[in-house]
């Protein structure tokens, strides 16, 4: 049994340990695929520089997601999905990711210090 679990932690697909569910590997490359990192400052994407929107640096110690939301993955996924729900006029656009694809991207975000 401890086989297995060495094996699949050295795949390098482990699943978020922080209540997503989602796989924080895909949600890396769902932050390239959508470009999050031209508004963002995200650890670990060296491309992710933009200023537009906060650095998304410690985002799982934060106690609130956009100013409004308790941080939670719940939240965290709905801000993703459709910020415009949760703050009409937010400059952060709603891009079409998915719910599973938010699931991931969260799981990735709540990995960062």
């Amino acid at each position: 049994m401890l086989l297995v679990a060495l094996c699949a932690c050295s795949s390098g697909v482990v699943r978020a340990a922080n209540g997503t569910g989602g796989d924080p590997e895909l949600g890396e490359r769902f932050l390239y695929a959508y470009n999050c990192g031209g508004c963002h400052v995200i650890p670990g994407i060296a491309e992710a520089r933009g200023t537009v929107g906060p650095p998304l640096t410690g985002l799982g110690t934060r106690i609130y997601i956009a100013g409004l939301l308790p941080n939670t993955p719940e939240n965290l996924v709905l801000w993703i999905t459709d910020p415009q729900q949760v703050e009409p006029g937010s400059a952060m656009p709603k891009a079409g990711v998915t719910q599973q694809q938010a699931i991931d991207i969260a799981a990735y975000l709540y990995t960062l210090h």
